[in-house]
């Protein structure tokens, strides 16, 4: 049985995951955005007008997740909601024009801390990280789809 942190795998994922919310946090709250955020707007800078449904399906978090997220960020100012054409009771969701010329900016600043957590990692070794990242995904999404 594993008895020490150093030695728990569970431990080091949870501790990876909170150093890396808490640089990324740092890099990016002076822009007026949030690491949960930063997901939404990455997504729509890829392609506007998605729906809030496709929205979660892309950044795989729960549907009032994803209200409360778009609902502070309309407040914000960093997205705008239109009702589809096709059917009212869905809107699409679009960036700001305040926000927009930022998301790459915030890209940068994400792909920064990613580069600081792999600095020490070999080209292969990051390779391999995403390879057995992925296995341990597919291993537990087909358990517990999310």
């Amino acid at each position: 049985m594993e008895d020490s942190k150093n030695d728990n795998l569970a431990y080091k994922l949870h501790y990876l995951n909170r150093l890396l919310m808490l640089q990324l946090n740092d890099q990016i709250k002076p822009e007026g955005v949030s690491q949960g955020q930063l997901p939404v707007l990455c997504c729509l800078h890829d392609l506007e007008g998605q729906t809030q449904a496709e929205l979660c399906t892309r950044i795989q978090v729960e549907q009032p997740t994803m209200a409360n997220t778009l609902r502070r960020m309309e407040r914000d100012g960093l997205i705008r909601r239109i009702p589809c054409e096709q059917d009212k009771r869905q809107s699409r969701v679009y960036l700001t024009d305040r926000i927009r010329p930022t998301v790459e900016a915030l890209q940068q600043k994400r792909d920064e801390v990613i580069g600081k957590m792999t600095g020490r990692m070999s080209v292969n070794d990051i390779s391999d990280f995403h390879r057995l990242l992925d296995s341990a995904l597919l291993a537990l999404e087909t358990n517990n789809e999310i």
